[in-house]
């Protein structure tokens, strides 16, 4: 979901840098293929895998000054950190070689707006499931905001006079993250998937799944010419002392600054390579839970200031 440039570069680029890579893009690749990943739980800590960039061509060590965002009553609401502190860890060779394949077959088999449980026999020793699920598209604002059920959602036409809305990808809630089959059941429907597939002689068996109207993750892209900026919100359910919070891999170099807009602390980012986010939580929804709000700069020349301008209009 985050078609950063850098990426180009890095696998155009002819002069790679002597170093094994190998760990830190399995890490990426990993993250982005589980969506569990991007709400893991540690320490009462709601996580937001950052997987935007893979690595760095430079080999010096980023000293970075990671920060938290605090409310009104001066309570930590979003922080960062390096992702030594999260609970990734590197899956193993089984484990990757399945999620590649289960991953592979959701981009073959489902369209835009479907979730499944795939059944991948090879590499599957504990018969898992694999859970997938595409995003809804919206190529007209008017039309995403008669779809949002949570009118709390802040949804924006134009950032400013040029910057247009284009597209959004939405994620909705599958029925079975909103009322989780027990143990007993998922091995009951991974042992029938299982039976599926070999009597169709396959090395997979799926099983279609229903949505809620519940969103979990929305990305909106704006551009005008070769500027483009996404505009990413993100439902943090509060549980008890659970803080929504990104870890970034040490390699990336940035610089954090947290700043303030009528009482409201927002992070700010300015990327080394090239880049900058802003990101706020906004409590003004349920009391349930809230949406963190993140304003990425993928490409063109933008300025803090206009950033900033940029999130007033989701904080009127």
């Amino acid at each position: 979901m985050n078609n950063h440039p850098d990426l180009k570069k890095l696998f155009h680029d002819s002069h790679l840098p002597d170093v094994d890579v190998t760990e830190k893009v399995m890490k990426r690749i990993y993250a982005e293929q589980q969506p569990k990943a991007r709400f893991m739980t540690r320490r009462k800590l709601s996580l937001f895998i950052a997987i935007g960039l893979l690595v760095t061509a430079s080999t010096a060590v980023a000293m970075v000054e990671y920060h938290s965002i605090k409310n009104k009553q001066g309570e930590v609401v979003y922080q960062t950190g390096p992702l030594k502190d999260s609970d990734f860890r590197v899956p193993s060779k089984e484990e990757s070689m399945r999620t590649g394949t289960s991953e592979r077959l959701k981009q073959e088999l489902l369209p835009k707006g479907s979730a499944a449980y795939f059944y991948v026999v090879p590499h599957n020793p504990n018969k898992e499931l694999d859970l997938k699920f595409t995003p809804f598209v919206f190529t007209d604002v008017a039309d995403l905001r008669a779809n949002m059920k949570d009118k709390s959602v802040q949804i924006v036409g134009s950032l400013n006079e040029t910057l247009t809305f284009r597209i959004a990808e939405v994620f909705y809630q599958p029925e079975v993250l909103s009322k989780p089959p027990t143990p007993k059941e998922e091995a009951a429907i991974a042992d029938k998937l299982h039976k599926q597939a070999k009597e169709a002689k396959k090395d997979y068996a799926m099983m279609p799944l229903t949505f809620t109207d519940q969103l979990m993750h929305m990305s909106a892209t704006y551009s005008h010419r070769d500027k483009v900026i996404e505009v990413t919100t993100r439902k943090h359910v509060k549980d008890g002392d659970s803080i929504p919070a990104t870890y970034w891999d040490e390699d990336i170099n940035m610089k954090q600054e947290v700043l303030t807009v009528d009482g409201v602390e927002l992070l700010y980012i300015k990327f080394e390579q090239s880049g900058s986010s802003l990101t706020w939580v906004d409590e003004n929804s349920d009391p349930k839970y809230q949406y963190v709000y993140e304003i990425h700069a993928v490409s063109g020349k933008t300025t803090k200031e206009e950033l900033l301008k940029m999130a007033e209009l989701y904080m009127k």
